[in-house]
């Protein structure tokens, strides 16, 4: 596809220049971090296919509608746009933070006897959930035919990523954190199960340790995880079946061939993308902001109320005969969303509110000692950034909200007035603003008054 060229090489341009750009303030958890590599992943290795021969979506199908050059052009150069944006705004906030580096922060102490709570309740229940669930013991009722339900067997890894951000990678919770892990990379669905308490657990790893980017041994495990998860539920669907030498084969497969990978056609985001943006044309109807209304309804259980609007009823409205993205679970990515809600405003005025937002987030979240509530919840919630890129933005409430319900809790006990303890931290500036003050004066400086310049 050479009509790419031109845009493929202002693609590449843009993307090289963000990262030199944005370089030297980026970090593991940073948001522009994850959208750079969304940007990469999603638009531009996918238009470097199309440009070396790969067919486009809908090719091998006369009754579909294949995504055409003209499609593919606009698409990429609104994803251009919503890059440059993104990162203009991520930049600004982090010229205001610096601005206002010297002033002191006043931040929440994590409350041990919240997380104690919280967990003492909600880690045994999630893991009976997990387990029945698996065992096909569980009698319906009301409760088990909700989603509440389903969501509760999360609610372990939910509960020892708290207890580890609270108390560190001890062994006691080490194990059941794997053994957990373990069960979910071989249910035979739901990968993010998997991927994304990883993602938490590498940014903690790191914040603890004041590093800003991972080392060989974590890139290593990555990458492992980064070849494995594309069969990953074809491997756990032959676990599940008692397969064990067809999920060894497909391990095994998983290091030496890409062919046969189960999801590939699935993965073209660009493609969705771009077909997405002309359907919204064809339909004509613009939503201007209605699509994030369904997170209002969201925890009414659909059992209850079986015609409640879904998170995904724009995409099915906008599908055709010849283009059935409602019948196979395509994603329009957060750009298709934005450009359904209120065109092309939409495409800079999201990614120019979520660059500036997060980051700012980012920075004042993570710039000062570990056991700070707000560190904790930030580290949740970007852990989801890639699925708020990917599926859409009530996707980060659904992936940290909902699926995480023990964060929840911990949250609305942190929110009460006089719970938990509010303390002034150094001001990012200061050479020991991520020491916890709170613990006493580090080695070296004398008691009473704040530590030297």
């Amino acid at each position: 596809m050479t009509a790419l060229l031109p845009y493929l090489l202002l693609d590449a341009i843009l993307l090289i220049g963000a990262v030199v750009f944005l370089g030297s303030r980026l970090s593991f958890w940073h948001p522009a971090t994850t959208y750079l590599l969304f940007h990469a992943y999603s638009f531009s290795v996918r238009a470097w296919q199309l440009f070396d021969g790969a067919s486009p979506m809908y090719a091998e199908n006369g009754a579909f509608d294949v995504i055409r050059p003209e499609e593919f052009q606009r698409a990429l150069l609104l994803a251009d746009v919503a890059l440059a944006v993104f990162v203009a705004a991520a930049y600004y906030a982090h010229r205001r933070f610096e601005q206002a580096a010297h002033e002191p922060i006043r931040r929440r102490l994590i409350n041990r006897a919240a997380v104690l709570m919280v967990a003492g309740l909600c880690l045994p229940a999630g893991f009976f959930v997990f387990l029945t669930s698996k065992a096909g013991g569980v009698a319906a009722n009301a409760l088990t035919e909700t989603n509440y339900y389903t969501v509760m067997g999360m609610w372990p890894i939910g509960c020892l990523g708290l207890l580890i951000y609270l108390r560190g990678f001890r062994w006691y919770l080490l194990l059941p954190t794997a053994l957990y892990l373990g069960l979910v990379a071989v249910q035979g669905y739901h990968r993010f199960m998997l991927v994304l308490p990883l993602v938490f657990l590498a940014s903690y790893y790191l914040q603890a340790r004041r590093r800003r980017w991972p080392g060989l041994p974590i890139l290593c495990g990555a990458l492992l995880v980064f070849l494995v998860l594309p069969r990953l539920k074809s491997i756990g669907q032959a676990v599940q079946a008692g397969d064990f030498n067809e999920a060894v084969q497909l391990v095994g497969d998983s290091f030496r061939s890409t062919k046969g990978l189960e999801g590939s056609s699935s993965e073209q985001f660009l493609d969705q993308y771009a077909g997405a943006l002309t359907m919204a044309d064809d339909y004509g109807k613009v939503y201007f902001g209605s699509t994030y209304l369904a997170i209002v309804t969201l925890p009414i259980p659909r059992s209850l109320w079986p015609a409640k609007p879904g998170l995904g009823d724009h995409t099915i409205e906008i599908s055709t005969a010849r283009r059935q993205y409602d019948r196979e679970g395509r994603i329009i990515t957060y750009l298709g969303e934005s450009y359904l809600n209120f065109r092309y405003l939409g495409i800079v005025l999201l990614p120019a509110l979520l660059g500036f937002f997060l980051t700012r987030w980012c920075l004042r979240a993570t710039s000062g000692p570990l056991h700070r509530f707000d560190g904790y919840l930030y580290t949740v919630f970007a852990m989801a950034y890639v699925q708020l890129f990917r599926d859409g933005l009530l996707s980060i409430f659904v992936f940290t909200v909902v699926h995480n319900m023990p964060m929840l809790f911990a949250w609305i006990l942190h929110a009460l007035p006089g719970f938990a303890q509010r303390v002034v931290d150094p001001p990012p500036a200061h050479p020991l603003a991520q020491e916890d003050l709170t613990l006493g004066p580090p080695p070296g400086v004398a008691p009473g008054g704040p530590p030297p310049r």
